[in-house]
């Protein structure tokens, strides 16, 4: 076979692993190969220099393979070294068994540590995984039932709303050394935008739809059927960010060029990591926590449950985006309040010139109160009230160094002027 007919993408050295925590900076800088040349009429992906691939990584060259042999109708095959420990994983993993046949792996089932590679596109796919994750061990109880309930939300996504023609390919794996669960599912769909279009048209970016999706009630269509309801439709992804970081881990959600990363205390949403990566068409979730991090299960629901009960009260206030550092945004402008604080009057021309311009054409703004103790309610009011009125304003609008006094203040403009939710209400 000639080089103009084999094409070989060749998997950095780079240890593609850090716990689930080091997503962003290798999906900004790697650039996946949507366009494969003219006359290849074979592509193969070369693990050989590759010394560490977490599950995430693998589920993510795992649906590139497989969208390449959908939309090509070109054989894809992995390239692997014995010798090397990582290429052995990845064969016992199942890749080139699933990249063979675009189905899940057949001898995995049983391990103790993995689910192996799966491939959803039919609810008996996801309780196949679901079984599959049954059976690892060193997971107490309460977070066994974390990680199924998570990977059941995931695979339940991919199956109702993703559209994606290779399904979604899924992957849990337990880590002896950090003691840590991973669930990954990725699919080539429409994203997470395409899917929320109907009931948000007002939503204009890929990074919008993720901050957007990870809150309470938040739904392409409602949920029916064996898996859902009006009254929890749209609860999947929220539940599972919120069981995340409660038990001491992290969630990242990547659609297209976005993706948001939630590492810490959730509670606030003070630390989030928004970033634009290089895109992935379709949509990516990985869940990283301890394997004894769930300590009470049902406990853990009923604050999920509560949580989102207040959301439905006050949705506004809910959806606001109060950081402790400014995202790294390039297309964001800044505002620096403390030049203009408490002038009511510049107020309102900063807000008719430049906030609300910007949030009708459907972009970032970043509202930096760094140096402010706090501000009145007359003049959040002034700068606040009508641009929180405008639709999608909520994911466009970031507060950023915001004392407890001034994000109250904030709040309490947003719960008059702004609902996220208005198409559910």
């Amino acid at each position: 076979m000639s080089d103009a007919e084999l094409f070989r993408v060749k998997i950095p050295a780079t240890n593609w692993d850090d716990g689930g925590a080091d997503i962003r900076s290798r999906l900004v800088t790697w650039e996946w190969k949507w366009t494969l040349p003219r006359g290849t009429t074979q592509l193969e992906l070369d693990f050989t220099g590759v010394q560490f691939l977490e599950p995430w990584a693998l589920a993510m060259f795992t649906a590139f393979g497989l969208h390449h042999k959908r939309l090509s109708s070109i054989p894809v095959r992995a390239l692997l070294d014995p010798a090397v420990p990582s290429n052995k994983y990845i064969r016992d993993m199942g890749l080139e068994e699933v990249l063979e046949s675009g189905a899940s792996t057949t001898h995995w089932d049983d391990d103790t540590r993995n689910t192996g590679l799966h491939v959803i596109r039919a609810h008996r796919d996801v309780d196949r995984f679901l079984a599959s994750a049954a059976r690892l061990q060193f997971l107490n109880d309460e977070t066994k039932d974390a990680l199924k309930y998570g990977m059941a939300e995931l695979g339940r996504n991919v199956v109702q709303h993703a559209w994606s023609d290779i399904g979604g390919v899924a992957i849990a794996q337990y880590f002896p050394d950090r003691k840590h669960v991973q669930i990954a599912i990725v699919d080539n769909g429409r994203g997470v935008k395409a899917a929320l279009a109907d009931q948000y048209p007002e939503v204009r970016t890929h990074l919008e739809s993720v901050k957007l999706a990870l809150l309470p009630h938040v739904s392409g269509a409602v949920s029916v059927g064996p898996y859902g309801s009006s009254d929890n439709a749209g609860l999947g992804l929220f539940f599972c960010k919120e069981i995340c970081w409660r038990s001491g881990g992290s969630l990242w959600l990547g659609s297209f060029d976005a993706l948001v990363g939630i590492r810490d205390n959730d509670e606030s949403a003070r630390k989030r990591v928004y970033r634009r990566i290089n895109p992935w068409p379709g949509t990516f979730v990985v869940m990283d926590f301890p394997a004894n991090g769930v300590v009470d299960f049902g406990n853990l629901l009923e604050v999920c449950q509560s949580l989102a009960a207040d959301a439905r009260r006050a949705s506004g206030p809910a959806a606001l985006d109060f950081l402790a550092h400014a995202p790294e945004l390039d297309d964001a402008e800044t505002v620096r309040v403390v030049e203009f604080v408490e002038n009511v009057e510049q107020a309102g021309k900063v807000r008719d010139c430049v906030l609300m311009p910007r949030i009708n054409d459907g972009k970032t703004v970043i509202l930096d109160f760094l140096g402010i103790r706090f501000v009145t309610q007359s003049f959040a009011h002034a700068l606040l009230n009508d641009v929180l009125r405008i639709p999608g304003s909520l994911m466009r609008l970031v507060f950023v160094n915001c004392t407890k006094a001034t994000e109250q203040a904030i709040r309490t403009v947003a719960a008059y002027a702004a609902s996220y939710r208005q198409h559910l209400d």
